[in-house]
């Protein structure tokens, strides 16, 4: 993989532009072409490790970012469970918007002065969010809550999937729980979020950070042996979106 620099495009300056803005650099826009934004957060990316900071993604600093999680090499042979694409695709595919909405409910918002969070102006809340008792995940940092906000239309299917993880021993693997209901627009775009809507959570962040290849197996904070049986029920991982967001489950088939 060659190095990448100010005027450079393609897929390499892509990965590394959704990368950086795993880390915060809320301004980079992954377009595939490295401008002038790209360059002054490779410099502070550079800056803040210890490296020479000259905006030149090269051995060093591949080397350092590999250490959050950016993947330098795919290598879509690799179906070993140990691998980075393990565990395959399910057969169907995440909601759009659109049928967010039809499923779920329209929500009509204003946007807080914070540009990202929202404030809810119709009744969509109070008809469809209720509180949900999932005792597998009582106490869980970091913010030690005991009940969790779901839509109603998929509480069961949430208390379900932690059921199943639990039978599978596989309970031990969530180390953190990030966040469920959050009226919020996904990261760096003026769409809403599924974690509007109540149908989707996160877990493991710390070690699963957009834009970054998610934790493998074996690894400490790796959700990826949750997936299948998450698959099974209807969710959909975020681990396989184009821009890799591994802490992130939603639902996209009601069961």
């Amino acid at each position: 993989m060659k190095a990448i620099r100010k005027g450079d495009k393609g897929p390499a300056v892509m990965a590394w532009q959704n990368f950086l803005f795993g880390l915060g650099y809320s301004k980079v826009v992954a377009d595939g072409s490295f401008g002038p934004k790209t360059h002054d957060a490779s410099v502070d990316f550079q800056k803040s490790h210890g490296l020479v900071p000259d905006g030149v993604v090269g051995n060093s600093t591949y080397m350092k970012a590999m250490q959050f999680g950016f993947q330098l090499v795919e290598d879509p042979k690799d179906k070993s469970k140990e691998g980075p694409n393990w565990p395959s695709p399910p057969s169907f595919k995440p909601l759009t918007f659109t049928q967010v909405q039809s499923q779920f409910g329209k929500i009509e918002y204003k946007l807080n002065p914070d540009g990202r969070t929202i404030k809810i102006t119709n009744d969509w809340q109070s008809k469809n969010m209720v509180v949900v008792n999932i005792p597998q995940l009582a106490n869980k940092p970091p913010y030690f809550r005991k009940t969790f906000n779901f839509h109603t239309k998929t509480a069961k299917q949430f208390q379900k999937l932690f059921i199943e993880w639990e039978k599978a021993g596989l309970i031990d693997r969530i180390l953190t729980f990030d966040g469920d209901f959050n009226p919020r627009l996904i990261k760096g775009t003026t769409t809403l979020s599924n974690h509007s809507f109540g149908t989707g959570f996160d877990i493991n962040a710390q070690w699963n950070g957009l834009g970054a290849n998610p934790a493998l197996v074996g690894q400490k904070g790796s959700v990826r042996e949750l997936v299948p049986t998450a698959n099974k029920l209807g969710f959909y991982w975020g681990g396989h979106f184009s821009r890799k967001d591994g802490m992130h489950f939603e639902v996209t088939k009601i069961s």
